[in-house]
């Protein structure tokens, strides 16, 4: 979709770029991989047909891609996390890359005010092209409304003739909000990258990114039985509850659920909260010990309960 086109989202272990011409040649190479193909479920394409998913996928606005970059590829190891401008891995120019997001004390990540930056990066995807190691997608629908939403939209129905047609409108629109929902899917294609969190970390960043900017309140995944990896991460590590099984084509489908989308950022940032404390690696606010609870409808988002956590920034990366 156009409105990703030229966003960063700067994480921890990866940063997030849109999905440019520039990678199609590397993209392509992964994708004629077997393994990969039958992960992912995927028939391999022609160059060519790369070329034409890439500016279709661009134009789409039901479709959100980003390749995924590692920054243990662009960052030597013993870098300070607060130096923007090094020498990246095998590159012989100075790389001006997005530092991790810092953790904020007492600033939550919410809505729209998701510590977007001002900063751009517009060398950020031909100085980066060697850092690639997946990528991960959206794709957007609307959710079927339960037969309780049908009957309450019935009787509204019966008194809207005393309502202005902006209103009717306007409440039709923030009606089509909440019941987005996205299928997710992601792909660490760089071997030497699986099983360091980092597709953990994707995940989370990808979420919270569609909640808030896009307001997407159902995640959903359909993995095949054979794909472990898949399932340890969507089904153990992040909760996501088995709503399906298509027996013939041996694949699950996991979701993720909330009433909205402030409820779904704020399951996100308890998640995350919980991930970080488990592996010792940042101090998040006031809320190690208070993320008792993984059910998002249970998540009233009071004070008391607040997680502040420095998930990832955004930033620009123009062409």
């Amino acid at each position: 979709m156009k409105a990703n086109y030229e966003l960063c989202l700067s994480g921890r272990k990866c940063i997030f770029v849109p999905y440019r011409p520039e990678h199609i040649p590397t993209y392509h190479k992964w994708m004629q991989s077997p393994t990969l193909l039958a992960a992912t479920a995927s028939e391999p394409l022609s160059i060519d047909e790369e070329i034409t998913m890439q500016a279709t996928w661009r134009d789409d606005e039901t479709k959100c891609t980003f390749i995924i970059l590692a920054r243990d590829l662009i960052l030597p190891s013993t870098t300070s996390s607060n130096v923007d401008d090094v020498t990246g891995g095998g590159c012989d120019d100075i790389i001006s890359i997005p530092p991790p997001p810092k953790t904020p004390k007492y600033q939550s990540i919410q809505g729209d005010n998701c510590n977007e930056e001002s900063d751009t990066y517009p060398l950020l995807i031909d100085q980066t092209l060697h850092a690639m190691i997946g990528d991960i997608n959206l794709f957007l629908s609307e959710m079927e409304e339960d037969d309780e939403s049908e009957e309450g939209s019935q009787s509204n129905n019966n008194n809207m003739e005393a309502t202005s047609q902006s209103s009717i409108t306007n409440r039709s629109f923030l009606r089509q909000k909440q019941q987005q929902q996205a299928e997710l899917d992601i792909m660490i294609a760089s071997p030497t990258h699986r099983s360091k969190n980092i597709g953990t970390e994707a995940t989370l960043l990808m979420m919270h990114y569609a909640a808030s900017h896009l307001h997407i309140r159902r995640f959903f995944v359909k993995i095949q039985k054979s794909n472990l990896p898949s399932l340890h991460l969507f089904r153990d590590k992040l909760q996501f509850e088995q709503v399906g099984y298509v027996e013939c084509f041996e694949e699950y489908e996991l979701e993720i659920k909330c009433d909205t989308w402030e409820e779904m950022v704020h399951w996100v940032e308890r998640r995350w909260s919980r991930l970080c404390c488990q592996q010792k690696e940042i101090g998040v606010g006031n809320g190690c010990d208070k993320v008792d609870n993984e059910d998002c409808k249970n998540v009233d988002g009071g004070d008391d309960d607040e997680v502040h956590c420095g998930i990832y920034t955004v930033h620009r990366c123009p062409c």
